[in-house]
């Protein structure tokens, strides 16, 4: 017998005896989901670096964020040094002292001027006339407004000393070891304290921290009409002396407590997507759903941001007006008790399960109370 019945019964029985271990993604999902996605792969993009400068070293240094304009950051190495020894015939392996690998970092070069871009290329202005003195005082060819006219300002490149008969005043050159007298104690201390780099996953951070970095290489990029679509960048090599590893939870609230420089207003957008402002979403416990949306009125009320609460009662009033609270609420705590069960919720997603006092008084206060809605003009 042949035909579409008996390739369905012989489907039927290839699956029903087949071996239970050839699966689907079963073994993915248990192996990268658990524990908040504990297991899998960390992505490259998500992360953050924050230079901290020594303010006993510059004291006017511009609090400016360098690590918005890294590119790309090797994260660090180590290389042990060991020797092979001979223990009765016997080979033992002997550790003598860690090396630590350069880090190499990667800047996007937005070249200006100290007013008008320029980042990077200042930090390096800064670290190099910290260290170097070679150009504090250059001789430089000033242009001025009248004709034919220049000034000069600054030592003198050019200048022979063995042909003169003093080299009072064009003597500081190359390394300089010796301290400002701004600085306590007249020590020089080092330009940064430490770099530190944040590597994110949901809603968790590690911490790579560099301890006594400095700059062994700093190479700025190569101008070429052939590369029309190439875009500028520097490249650092930083060595340090050790490395301390650190991790912990990211606030969502004040996530620059933590890590500094990261979600700073001045610098990132702060404003919520229109797809998850409270009371835009129907969901009574998940992000931007009933409770957020009480939540969120609330805070606005207390705020003084009465403009505000009154647009999340009215996307509220607007999600809600024609859906039926009591499926959304039995689906959303069927979810969530599924995926506590499982261990496999996303913490970007997750949500504290209320009390059934906590949901009766949202949708009470939602449904007999609705909020005012202005009439259209």
């Amino acid at each position: 017998m042949s035909g579409p019945v008996s390739d369905f019964l012989s489907g039927v029985a290839e699956g029903f005896f087949s071996n239970d271990y050839l699966r689907d993604f079963t073994h993915a999902s248990k192996t990268f989901r658990p524990n908040n996605y504990q297991n899998a792969p960390k992505l490259k993009f998500l992360f953050h670096v924050n230079f901290e400068v020594n303010m006993e070293a510059l004291p006017n240094c511009p609090s400016a964020n360098w690590g918005l304009a890294v590119k790309s950051v090797k994260l660090p190495s180590f290389t042990m040094t060991t020797h092979e020894m001979n223990q009765y015939n016997r080979k033992r392996i002997v550790q003598t002292k860690i090396k630590y690998d350069p880090v190499d970092i990667t800047f996007h070069d937005d070249v200006g001027t100290s007013q008008n871009g320029g980042m990077i290329r200042n930090l390096w202005k800064l670290y190099y006339q910290y260290y170097y003195t070679d150009s504090k005082n250059p001789r430089i060819m000033i242009a001025s407004k009248a004709v034919n006219s220049t000034s000069t300002k600054g030592a003198g490149y050019n200048d022979r000393t063995q042909y003169t008969p003093s080299i009072t005043g064009d003597e500081n050159w190359g390394y300089s070891g010796e301290a400002s007298q701004s600085m306590p104690g007249l020590v020089k201390v080092p330009f940064f304290k430490s770099i530190r780099i944040f590597g994110f996953n949901q809603h968790n951070y590690v911490t790579y921290v560099l301890v006594n970095p400095m700059i062994t290489r700093f190479g700025h990029d190569t101008y070429n009409y052939a590369e029309a679509n190439g875009t500028m960048e520097n490249t650092m090599a930083i060595d340090y002396e050790t490395v301390v590893y650190d991790s912990g939870a990211i606030s969502g609230a004040n996530p620059g407590n933590f890590i500094p420089g990261f979600g700073d207003v001045a610098n990132y957008d702060r404003q919520l997507s229109p797809i998850t402002r409270p009371g835009s979403q129907a969901t009574i416990l998940g992000q931007g759903g009933l409770v957020d949306g009480v939540d969120g009125f609330s805070q606005a009320v207390a705020d003084g941001n009465y403009l505000g609460a009154l647009q999340i009662a009215g996307t509220s009033y607007n999600t809600f007006k024609n859906v039926n609270l009591a499926q959304i609420a039995k689906t959303d705590i069927t979810q969530q008790i599924l995926g506590a069960m499982n261990g496999t919720a996303n913490a970007r997603n997750t949500f504290n399960i209320p009390t059934g006092a906590t949901i009766g008084a949202a949708v009470a206060n939602f449904v007999n109370k609705p909020p005012y809605i202005p009439p259209d003009p």
